[in-house]
């Protein structure tokens, strides 16, 4: 059997080159340190003490001399010869990003792809004892400006005279490391994933499952391999059938794979071997935990696979709107509702599975079904593709190419090529993978003319990658999945437009600026959309470094213009305007305990009034949220921020993303109460009440109830009312039906007439309950905790009366704090339940 070694102790980092003013402190030319792998440089630098913390206060700016220079690794490593293992192979998961690797005084390889693995036979290179391991590193920045200026020269095109054709798009590198509206300028080297020494006598390259799903339930599985010589076999689940390679296995109606909210996520073991030539296949045992446990004594490798039955189709067809642009699972069209995906880290080493997963399940439990892998990131870690495939998260993976123009043509293109080989190849088996995607945004920013048409190079370079090179390579490795080669990917002249395709909704935020108007998106999948807030006092105490000689002493006294503050905005539309779109509908806020409040409650509006609109339209079939998470302490459109904190936009998807949707429009004097049933099998056959509630005592100033019904994937408007005689400054409307609410103020909500903040009364209940007593109605009480570390099942919430109400809660009393619109609440604790 294979034996894997990684190669990860005993690394040491130096700077290679010295280019530029003096030293720096505590690190000299050709001083080697310890340093960490899987790891980054800024990450080794920061340990060592070389440079202060990238992520907090302004410090990015003094770190940006590392992206200059060339960096070293070396490590040694004893080495001697294993029985049955002739082979060896040096094997690197991740290199970022241009380097050469050597061996015991001798190059190896050259590599410049950080998407793609780097696997180097090593037979005849290692010594029987100690072996020198280097990996030397080149500036990123600077190869790609040294590629880029003689190649738009050579294309006559001026270098200093077009827009978004920078060095990043002449290295294949995740592009966001460059910086962008949410991140930070942070390109970085290293070694970013595992290296590992295999001694064996043969591998398997590739293992590749298709599925055909026939009449009646019935499920076609096809396996077949790419190994060194030998004999394949596969083992799927825990019973037979035992599958020799390329034999189909046929199933009869089997458990399917289904996304969160629709069904559940049965993934069936599959078990690959490579055993010796002239292996007898048919002398295995029909018993599965037998045939493993011979298959174990003698292969030669292995590799294991979790597979999930599904079929998934996305359905363009014309309709009474014009076309479709909607997913289908199993025959089941279904409502996408999820958001965007960045890399969860600046230096994407530093994410761990347990990272993911905290960060996955909160898609999850926000009632989300999938994820859009955005183009200036990566292609993920084998752990999210896991973590998606568990827990029912369709993913739809863009090609890493966003915002920019490339080359596309010679070698670049050719590298492309051998990079979309290898990771179709990786993730083609993968459950969760729903659609291919060529790019983010690089049509629409030609169409468009960003930056100007004078500005513009004469024709969209990278289309041939989109156009060409990328579907070749899906037609020949993963013909059946769906591609679409950019998004938005809509009208011939617009790709943007709405009204087919899917639409990137960014009028809004880069556009009139106030979130009211994402009721005029006219998309059919609204792939992309935002409204940005503050992140969590939490993040705000990491970034500003509270409690140092640095820091102040308490960050909710921060000016929300302190220059700190506003490095860690990155929105591009200028700070002053950030702070004006808030102050449209919440009060200024001066410091930054209120612009967290305000900021965030704005954001959750915002989400709100667009996942409403597109749940109301019958035409759009997908919601698509930028973003879900950060990748460094800031400013941004994140749902959770860096720290983990979930804001109140989360908590509302909640309610958003549910199957049974009541939502209210009011638009003037008049109010529509609407119900929306999604992603849904059963009717919904409920009771509609609604009235209109004094904010100062509770009383009912208006009701009505009626009874309703809608069938699968229906929307009604339910009811309307006049509004004229309610007064519009103390009145909070109330939709309810079986659990499920909408609420909404008819005055903005700096316009409230609300009375002084009174005492809530509060108990921990032994199961996990916080419970409340309100004495009068609140509007947006958000519950918190000074170290961040509560974790509540619903915040930022509106209770329609005076009452106890409960709420899941894991955490102590000690330091929590409750705010409404009405202001600060004291809490009056007591140690037995509330009655």
């Amino acid at each position: 059997m294979k034996q894997r070694r990684f190669l990860h102790d005993g690394w040491q980092c130096a700077e290679r080159s010295w280019q530029g003013p003096g030293a720096r402190i505590g690190f000299s030319k050709h001083e080697w340190l310890p340093a960490r792998v899987p790891g980054h440089i800024h990450l080794d630098l920061l340990e060592n003490g070389v440079i202060a913390d990238p992520f907090q206060l302004k410090n990015e700016l003094g770190v940006q001399w590392i992206d200059e220079r060339d960096f070293s690794y070396r490590t040694r490593f004893d080495w001697h010869p294993t029985n049955g293992a002739p082979r060896r192979t040096l094997r690197f998961e991740g290199l970022d990003t241009v380097c050469r690797v050597e061996l015991n005084g001798k190059e190896l390889a050259a590599h410049r792809n950080m998407f793609v693995p780097l696997e180097l036979d090593v037979t005849n290179a290692l010594v029987d004892g100690e072996n020198l391991l280097e990996v030397h590193f080149e500036s990123a920045v600077r190869v790609g400006e040294q590629e880029r200026v003689p190649y738009l020269t050579a294309e006559g095109i001026e270098p200093s005279g077009v827009e978004r054709f920078d060095e990043r798009s002449f290295v294949r590198k995740a592009q966001y490391m460059y910086g962008w509206d949410w991140g930070p300028r942070l390109v970085s080297a290293g070694i970013w994933q595992p290296v590992s020494l295999l001694e064996h006598d043969g591998l398997i390259h590739d293992v590749h499952v298709t599925q055909r799903h026939a009449a009646e339930g019935v499920v076609i599985v096809d396996v077949r391999g790419q190994s060194d010589a030998g004999v394949l076999v596969h083992i799927l689940a825990e019973e037979p059938p035992l599958i020799g390679d390329g034999v189909l296995a046929r199933l009869e109606r089997p458990a399917l794979w289904y996304p969160n909210g629709l069904g559940q996520q049965p993934l069936l073991p599959l078990s690959s071997y490579l055993c010796p030539v002239g292996f007898d296949v048919k002398a295995l045992p029909r018993d599965a935990r037998d045939a493993r446990a011979m298959l174990d004594a003698v292969a030669l490798d292995r590799r294991e696979t979790r597979l999930g039955l599904r079929r998934i189709r996305l359905l363009q067809e014309p309709d009474q709107y014009g076309q479709s642009f909607e997913f289908e699972v199993n025959g089941r069209r279904i409502w996408a509702m999820g958001a965007n995906w960045i890399p969860d880290h600046s230096l994407p080493s530093r994410v761990t599975r347990a990272e993911l997963r905290t960060r996955l399940e909160s898609a999850r439990d926000a009632g989300m079904n999938m994820l859009r892998v955005w183009g200036g990131g990566l292609y993920e870690s084998e752990d999210f593709y896991d973590l998606c495939d568990e827990l029912g998260l369709l993913v739809w993976q863009d090609f890493p190419f966003a915002c920019a123009y490339y080359p596309d043509q010679g070698a670049f293109a050719e590298a492309v090529a051998q990079e979309a080989r290898a990771n179709v190849t990786r993730l083609r088996n993968r459950t969760c993978l729903a659609i291919w995607c060529g790019n983010n945004e690089n049509l629409q920013l030609f169409q468009s003319k960003w930056g100007g048409a004078e500005r513009t190079p004469p024709r969209y370079y990278g289309e041939h990658l989109y156009e060409g090179v990328i579907p070749s390579v899906l037609e020949a490795l993963d013909p059946e999945r769906p591609y679409i080669p950019t998004s938005p990917y809509g009208g011939e002249t617009d790709s943007n437009q709405g009204g087919i395709g899917d639409q990137h909704y960014w009028d809004v935020w880069h556009g009139r600026g106030d979130w009211r108007h994402y009721r005029d998106s006219t998309a059919r999948f609204s792939s992309e959309y935002g409204f940005a807030s503050s992140c969590s006092l939490r993040v705000w105490r990491e970034a500003l470094a509270e409690g140092t000689p640095y820091g102040p002493a308490d960050v909710r006294t921060v000016s929300v213009r302190d220059a700190a503050v506003r490095w860690h905005d990155k929105t591009f539309k200028g700070y002053e305007t950030f702070l004006g779109y808030v102050a449209l509908h919440y009060p200024e806020a001066e410091l930054l305990e209120d612009w967290v409040y305000y900021s965030q409650l704005n954001q959750r509006d915002a989400i709100r009034c667009a996942v409403e609109h597109y749940r109301r339209s019958g035409s759009c079939r997908g919601s698509l949220i930028w973003q879900l998470n950060d990748c460094w302490p800031v400013q941004s459109w994140a749902l959770i921020d860096s720290a983990g904190q979930p804001k109140p936009a989360w908590f509302e998807l909640k309610r958003l993303y549910a199957p049974r949707l009541l939502s209210l429009l009011v638009n003037g004097e008049r109010c529509t109460v609407h119900a929306s049933l999604d992603n849904s099998e059963t009717a919904w056959q409920g009771s509609l009440a609604f009235r209109a509630v004094s904010l100062f005592d509770g009383a009912v100033l208006f009701e009505r109830s009626l009874d309703f019904g809608l069938n699968p994937n229906e929307r009604n408007a339910l009811f309307e009312c006049e509004l004229d005689l309610l007064p519009r400054h103390s009145t909070l409307l109330v939709a309810e039906s079986g659990g499920h609410v909408a609420t909404a103020v008819l005055a903005e909500p700096k316009e409230l007439s609300l009375a002084s903040p009174e005492a809530i009364h509060a108990s921990l209940a032994e199961d996990g309950v916080l419970q409340l007593r309100t004495f009068r109605p609140l509007v947006d009480l958000l519950l918190t905790d000074r170290e961040g570390t509560a974790a509540f099942g619903a915040n930022c919430l509106t209770f329609p009366a005076a009452g106890i109400y409960r709420i899941p809660y894991r955490g102590s009393a000690r330091e929590l704090a409750a705010r409404s619109l009405a202001g600060r609440h004291s809490l009056h604790w007591y140690r037995t339940p509330l009655a």
